[in-house]
């Protein structure tokens, strides 16, 4: 019996710890395909629209927003705790023009768990490209 809950006691010691890590790395996932999502977003919404859309990265509450002008934020989400802008990155926002093109290109980088993420902004046709 108390061969068993040693096993029982080493599986759980191992375990908590893993699923902890499993688990902040699947919030960072999830929300670099909701902020790609969200990219997406803005740049159909300012070619529908025909008026400039920014996705703005805000570090004093941690979060990044869709914002229109004149109307404010279409959108917003916390960013994970896990997850900072780098004083490295020469971009603090997307911006999109009336036509849907980007009007300043850059990098954008992200300390995560798993290392650093990259947002590359290209001039022209509006391209972003995603890389870890």
């Amino acid at each position: 019996m108390l061969l068993v809950l040693l096993v029982l006691m080493t599986v759980t010691g191992i375990a908590i710890p893993n699923y902890r890590a499993f688990e902040i790395e699947k919030e960072e996932q999830r929300y670099f395909e909701l902020l790609q999502q969200d990219v997406y977003f803005a740049q159909s919404e300012s070619y529908r629209s025909k008026t400039p859309i920014m996705v703005v990265f805000r570090e004093a509450s941690h979060s990044s927003e869709v914002v229109q002008t004149f109307r404010g934020a279409l959108l917003s989400r916390k960013m994970p705790e896990s997850v900072q802008l780098k004083k490295t990155s020469n971009l603090k926002e997307i911006h999109f023009t009336g036509n849907g093109s980007i009007s300043g290109s850059g990098t954008l980088n992200f300390e995560t768990s798993a290392g650093i993420k990259s947002i590359v902004v290209h001039l022209g046709k509006g391209r972003v490209v995603f890389s870890e």
